[in-house]
């Protein structure tokens, strides 16, 4: 309602190739490293980072996991952090501080597909939303300032 984002939505692989994707994540021939993440969780980055190559162009050798950005791991990213990437259950906190970030084009999330078809969500930040975190930062300014 307020016009701080802009949201699109696209399907990007049916649960049947979801299931299929946890199937060839889980044959350690094909590479993947399992950091103690759920199956699911390293299937969606492995779609996380087709999407990232084939519809932001980004070269494989180029995508990051689990990288370390402002106090969070993002899932997935491009070194140039230009769409941080989330899979599965995401912190909505995230969301925010990653838009925010100045390098940021759209903020990638695929959540679990619980039996559905796997969609990727673009996050894009408006113009007014930066005018939301700065009247946001102020007000806390304020009220961090009162209690000292």
């Amino acid at each position: 309602q307020e016009d701080l984002l802009t949201l699109s939505s696209k399907v990007i692989a049916s649960n049947d190739e979801f299931l299929k994707r946890i199937d060839l994540c889980l044959d350690p021939k094909n590479g993947f490293i399992r950091n103690g993440e759920s199956d699911g969780h390293l299937a969606l980055k492995s779609f996380a980072r087709d999407y990232l190559n084939s519809f932001c162009r980004v070269p494989e050798s180029e995508i990051k996991y689990e990288y370390p950005l402002i106090g969070f791991e993002v899932d997935v990213v491009d070194k140039d952090l230009f769409y941080p990437t989330e899979c599965g259950d995401t912190n909505a906190l995230k969301l925010e501080k990653y838009l925010g970030l100045p390098t940021t084009k759209k903020k990638l999330i695929l959540p679990y597909p619980h039996s559905t078809d796997v969609k990727v969500f673009e996050f894009i930040a408006n113009p007014s939303f930066f005018e939301y975190i700065k009247h946001k930062q102020k007000f806390l300014n304020q009220k961090n300032a009162k209690l000292r």
